[in-house]
């Protein structure tokens, strides 16, 4: 059965953001792949207008960038990727209240 992405984009590389990952295609023919979990992500920035940068921090330091990124998609890949990671968190621990 195939996962449907909730959110995709394209630029030097092709990346899909599903419930629990993100995934890096290289090529046209998808000929290698990098899946990172969404706990691995602890930053998405947007750098640039017209041709964007899309740059994944990660925890043991790497940085991924997706390159020449129209600025619809790079803002829905980041948006998808920020709401799965609060709802990963809210999932993870529903008990614990931050109103104090």
């Amino acid at each position: 059965m195939d996962e449907r992405p909730i959110a995709q984009g394209t630029g030097d590389h092709v990346i899909a953001v599903y419930p629990d990952r993100v995934e890096l295609v290289e090529g046209g023919q998808n000929r290698s792949s990098l899946s990172v979990r969404l706990k691995e992500v602890t930053a998405v920035s947007i750098k640039g207008l017209i041709n964007c940068t899309l740059t994944l921090e990660l925890r043991d330091g790497r940085r991924l960038n997706v390159e020449g990124m129209a600025l619809p998609d790079v803002r829905r890949v980041k948006a998808a990727i920020e709401r799965q990671k609060k709802m990963a968190t809210f999932v993870s621990s529903p008990g614990s209240s931050s109103d104090t």
